[in-house]
């Protein structure tokens, strides 16, 4: 079997907990609005969802509470190797809410819907990842970060401080994100941009971020190419699933 752990050593020593001491948890009500959004877009209502990777389960402890009305059936679960994200997470366990600390590739569990949101990046093969991913659910949902741009190669910084801070093994584009899920077998049916505000409260950082989103609105696909700073979403349906 796929053994994606390796180099993930990082995870499950605390060693990223230290770089990253709230492990992404500002961020999870914004991604979990927009992947609420996808869903109810697509027009999925799962009865088994599976996080995977799910760090501190900020994301997905949101989507059971905004979701639950809808899906009252659903169960909800969240798996992650590191140690600390799971201790973190446990504490708001409840209902049909879970984690599990552990290698889901080891598992023999299948779901309908499987969230992969900002984990491909991190593996050392994300190719072997995905193929190994591919029968374990009907339905996907992929978030990937898109550190490659043309402002990223010209000032490289951004990109080595995803590689040594957060972890990320892999740079993509649109482009390369879909080449790569394509060759993974994925059937790919919806994909969105989606843009967690940076880091900081200054005044020039707020004026970068409305110039860039303005940007945007006027021309998204350039504006991601030139500028990056963009995350991919996308809805896909498992390999074979025609």
């Amino acid at each position: 079997m796929f053994d994606y752990r390796r180099r993930m050593q990082r995870y499950t020593s605390g060693d990223y907990a230290t770089d990253n001491p709230g492990w992404h948890e500002a961020d999870a009500q914004i991604k979990a609005d927009a992947l609420i959004s996808l869903l109810r877009f697509a027009g999925l209502q799962p009865r088994t969802v599976i996080d995977v990777g799910c760090g501190a389960g900020g994301v997905l402890r949101r989507l059971h509470r905004r979701l639950q009305p809808e899906l009252p059936e659903t169960s909800w679960e969240g798996w992650d190797i590191a140690p600390e994200a799971i201790r973190r997470a446990r504490r708001f366990e409840g209902g049909r809410l879970r984690f599990v600390c552990g290698d889901f590739l080891r598992s023999d569990r299948r779901v309908e819907l499987l969230l992969c949101l900002d984990v491909i990046e991190h593996v050392s093969d994300d190719l072997a990842f995905l193929s190994a991913l591919g029968s374990r659910a009907d339905w996907f949902v992929f978030r990937i970060p898109l550190d490659l741009s043309v402002l990223d190669l010209v000032r490289p910084d951004r990109m080595l401080r995803a590689r040594h801070r957060y972890g990320h093994r892999h740079l993509y584009s649109r482009e390369v994100a879909l080449d790569l899920l394509k060759e993974a077998g994925f059937v790919t049916e919806i994909v969105r941009y989606d843009r967690v505000p940076p880091p900081g409260d200054s005044v020039r950082a707020r004026a970068i971020d409305r110039a860039r989103r303005s940007l945007f609105a006027l021309a998204p696909d350039r504006t991601v190419c030139w500028l990056g700073g963009w995350s991919l979403l996308v809805a896909a349906r498992a390999p074979g699933g025609g």
